[in-house]
């Protein structure tokens, strides 16, 4: 019997080690599963960062857009309004003292 005995020792540790190796294994596996699924979260969470940011810098760019219409409006306005030929004449008299032909001049 100690032979059959001395046999079958190897076996079981040969089966505990295999089954040792395959829950290694199976633990490796599921670290990286893990890992990876970490990985995966950090690249998705940067990306909605970045979607954010170019968001936030679409609605800065509009609003500076709308801004920048207004003020060519206004500017277009004034442009008309300063090619009125009775502005002109009003700008002429008032800030540069200029007066028709035959008119005399007179100080304010």
């Amino acid at each position: 019997m100690k032979q059959s005995e001395h046999r079958e020792k190897p076996i079981k540790r040969r089966r505990v080690q295999r089954n040792r190796r395959a829950e290694d294994r199976k633990i490796v596996i599921m670290w990286v599963k893990r890992i990876a699924v970490a990985v995966m979260v950090m690249l998705l969470l940067g990306q909605a960062y970045r979607l954010v940011a170019i968001y936030q810098e679409k609605q800065h760019i509009e609003q500076q857009l709308q801004e920048l219409q207004q003020k060519n409006d206004e500017l277009e306005q004034e442009k008309a309004k300063l090619q009125d030929p009775k502005n002109i004449e009003n700008v002429a008299r008032e800030q540069l003292g200029l007066v028709k032909p035959g008119e005399v001049p007179y100080v304010k």
